[in-house]
């Protein structure tokens, strides 16, 4: 049988973690054909709005909460299972991408814990390649990762969560663009110890679907999904201080852009600080980079994001906050 991208979604969510999924169906995306010369930013078909591409057909409201909103602040931590698993994920409408996922989804679950909390990762590798897992910010060296995991094996990674921020993690296996490129990253925000003031929070990564294999990618999405937050907008309230966390993993282009229509937001790069270090409604990330940001939405409507370049944004990597 084949999984669709809910099915991974659900599989990861009841099993977090659990036994790959096997004896899928052979892949039967195919690239999609450009409605424009190649090298235009003009792609897959047009709208309303410049050119873009729909979610998968499952992929409805609701389903993507679970990859937007970070999980309640000061949940004690406890043991996480990170199992890699190998198999065709649907990045867009019938796109299906040849993936390497944390369990079962891009990315992978996100991680949350506070400045000082103990956190203990059991890495499962279930998938046909060596992998590893490799976290950003601070650790003792012989929790970074490094070391191979060969197919069938597991390792435990253990340190203490810090500095307080936003950090990545991935499979760190070399060539590690290779890795990235097929969704083996997620996102670990690490609390202050004193909390920040409340507000809507949103997680936004950013990825690259390469789906035919030559090292490129095809299309781009925010949380795995092209396309998705131009179909379903992200909801907030209007007037409320919204934070979002962003991060940027595609792996094959040297930097993407962040931009936000009608507002401006303060910056804190890699998550950190207390104050904001600058005021914006452009943010440039190379890969791994990352930043929170906090502005609030004043009226109801639609506020557009997407990267500044005009063809990853084109290619599904547009999307709304709806403020309601």
């Amino acid at each position: 049988m084949s999984l669709s991208r809910r099915d991974w979604l659900l599989l990861a969510l009841g099993a977090g973690g659990g036994a790959a999924a096997t004896g899928l169906a052979r892949l039967r995306g195919v690239v999609p054909r450009l409605a424009h010369a190649p090298d235009s930013p003009r792609a897959v078909r047009d709208s309303l709005y410049g050119s873009m591409l729909e979610p998968p057909a499952d992929c409805g409201p609701g389903i993507m909460d679970a990859l937007t909103t970070p999980p309640p602040r000061g949940a004690p931590a406890a043991p996480v299972t990170l199992a890699v698993q190998e198999g065709p994920v649907e990045v867009a409408h019938a796109q299906l991408m040849p993936a390497w996922t944390f369990n079962g989804r891009i990315p992978g679950p996100i991680l949350r814990a506070t400045e000082g909390d103990p956190l203990t990762i059991r890495f499962r590798n279930l998938g046909a390649h060596p992998h590893n897992l490799h976290f950003h910010g601070t650790h003792a060296l012989p929790s970074d990762g490094w070391q191979p995991v060969p197919p069938g094996g597991e390792a435990t990674v253990a340190f203490t969560a810090g500095p307080a921020g936003l950090h990545p993690y991935h499979c760190d296996m070399t060539p590690a663009p290779e890795h990235i490129s097929h969704g083996l990253y997620g996102a670990l925000l690490v609390d202050p110890r004193t909390p920040r003031p409340p507000a809507r929070e949103v997680v936004l990564v950013l990825g690259g679907y390469d789906l035919d294999g030559d090292g490129k990618s095809e299309l781009y999405g925010w949380n795995g999904v092209a396309g998705y937050y131009m179909k379903f907008p992200v909801k907030v309230r209007a007037g409320e201080l919204v934070r979002a966390y962003v991060v940027n993993m595609v792996a094959d282009e040297p930097v993407i852009s962040f931009h936000l229509h009608a507002q401006v937001f303060d910056v804190y790069p890699g998550g950190m600080g207390a104050r904001p270090a600058w005021r914006a409604d452009v943010l440039t990330l190379a890969t791994a980079e990352r930043a929170m940001i906090e502005f609030r939405l004043p009226d109801r409507g639609r506020y557009m994001f997407h990267p500044h370049q005009a063809r990853l944004a084109e290619r599904g990597a547009m999307g709304w906050f709806a403020a309601v």
